[in-house]
């Protein structure tokens, strides 16, 4: 009992000092940002930036969402090949317990 209390107290106090830590580290991060963003996106509207893409990496951002895109769907299409595969081997078990004589469903048939 005393192990599992010290325990726990261990565990708040690591997921304390934790969020602390990062609160710390993150809060003039959060604190900055929205003016910075604000800024950027001022020089683009008043034409002193070229270009949106000077603020965002849209092609670059483009290209991962397709990668992810393509990869996500070459794992759908592995996984749709693995299905078609475990179907195929409980079809066959199904179908050899049902030619042999001796399976259990079998024997319960013909004991009725």
């Amino acid at each position: 009992l005393v192990q599992h209390i010290v325990s726990q107290w261990r565990e708040t106090f690591s997921r304390s000092v934790t969020t602390k830590f990062n609160c710390f580290f993150l809060l003039p991060f959060v604190d900055e940002f929205h003016k910075y963003l604000r800024r950027e996106l001022q020089q683009v509207y008043a034409g002193e930036a070229e270009s949106i893409g000077d603020v965002f990496d849209l092609v670059a951002a483009r290209r991962a969402l397709e990668s992810k895109r393509d990869d996500l769907m070459s794992e759908c299409n592995a996984n749709m090949k693995l299905q078609e595969k475990f179907d195929m081997v409980s079809r066959m078990m199904r179908e050899e317990q049902e030619r042999s004589p001796g399976s259990p469903s079998q024997r319960s048939r013909n004991s009725r």
